[in-house]
């Protein structure tokens, strides 16, 4: 039986709507889509990493710093399809494993991604898994703040006793929670990592946009819209803090948990 190839593949674009050039904006000096880089590096038992991206820019900075990138369609919608066009033109088979690693999540912690690894290759049911945190009164602050602001931030997530997904948004679901009710009704942070079984990937960007996705762009749900099954892998805080690079407010937060440049 041959073995199932690991990869993980970094999905980066340079025309963000939200914040152009987002994959390039230096953090402690060192450019984002490189910090991310270096999460992918730390995770055991991988077969290669790739920078899955349409413009030259970020390709040339991931190159500089030795990662193979790979040009994918500037009509790639969202970091899913750029991921499986990668994963077409990298020939992956049905069984291999490839993690989603999005270029803006360099607060990842690599363990994250070997757990999402060991879970698909335990369950050939799952046709993709995604983490989420359970938020303390910190971070539920901060995404609230977010929103009343009208920044798109971070992402929420709901699932059944069973650990599917039920459903994504950039609301605080379930309704009705606060900071003072956190420890009755739990809001979780989605972490903005999948992981895929490839024969999952195959036809992604094929599959109908629901009404879901389109309201809420979050490319997660169309999986949910077409009855796959996605699995929400609950992950525990080990003392770092994660947070994503969504908007230029957050430049500053990220340089303070980022390792700092060295003399």
């Amino acid at each position: 039986m041959s073995h199932s190839k690991r990869i993980i593949i970094v999905p980066a674009r340079f025309a963000s709507t939200r914040f152009p050039g987002k994959p390039l904006v230096e953090l402690n000096g060192k450019t984002a889509i490189r910090h991310t880089i270096d999460v992918a590096r730390k995770v055991r038992g991988i077969d290669a990493i790739y920078v899955a991206t349409d413009d030259v820019r970020i390709a040339n900075d991931v190159e500089s710093y030795g990662c193979a990138a790979i040009f994918t369609s500037a009509s790639c919608r969202n970091g899913t399809e750029r991921v499986a066009e990668a994963a077409g033109t990298l020939g992956l088979d049905g069984g291999d494993l490839v993690v989603n690693l999005q270029g803006d999540a360099p607060l990842t912690p690599p363990s994250f991604i070997e757990h999402v690894l060991e879970f698909l290759n335990g369950r050939p049911e799952a046709d993709a898994v995604t983490p989420v945190l359970r938020c303390d009164r910190s971070n539920y602050l901060r995404i609230a703040a977010d929103i009343r602001n009208n920044r798109v931030g971070a992402t929420t997530s709901v699932f059944d006793a069973r650990g599917r997904a039920l459903y994504f948004s950039k609301a605080l679901v379930p309704s009705g929670t606060s900071a003072e009710t956190l420890a009755e009704l739990p809001v979780y942070h989605h972490v903005g990592l999948y992981g895929y079984r490839v024969s999952c990937l195959k036809g992604f960007g094929e599959l109908p946009i629901g009404p879901l996705e389109q309201a809420e762009k979050l490319e997660q749900l169309r999986f949910l819209e077409n009855g796959l099954c996605m699995y929400v892998l609950q992950e525990h805080d080990d003392g770092t803090e994660f947070w994503e690079l969504n908007n230029p407010e957050d430049v500053s937060h990220l340089e303070r948990t980022l390792p700092k440049p060295t003399a």
